[in-house]
């Protein structure tokens, strides 16, 4: 799925828009700009983006269903 995001920064900087092709390579960007910017190690943050594919899911697979699909037969 591609998508593109455009900054929303007031500052002083470039208003910037970026596509992605796929949302991995969103989450990617997220973690790489994190450590370049000295906020968080590479390995804290690669363990918690598994842990938020893990919850996502987990959300899928228990909570998520079509429009209409219940316990009274999609009344």
């Amino acid at each position: 799925m591609t998508f593109s995001v455009t900054t929303t920064n007031p500052g002083p900087t470039i208003q910037d828009t970026r596509t992605f092709y796929r949302f991995s390579d969103a989450a990617q960007e997220v973690v790489d700009g994190r450590i370049y910017e000295g906020i968080h190690f590479r390995s804290a943050d690669e363990v918690a983006r598994t842990q938020g594919r893990h919850v996502a899911d987990f959300a899928f697979r228990n909570f998520l269903r079509p429009v209409g699909d219940d316990d009274e037969g999609g009344r």
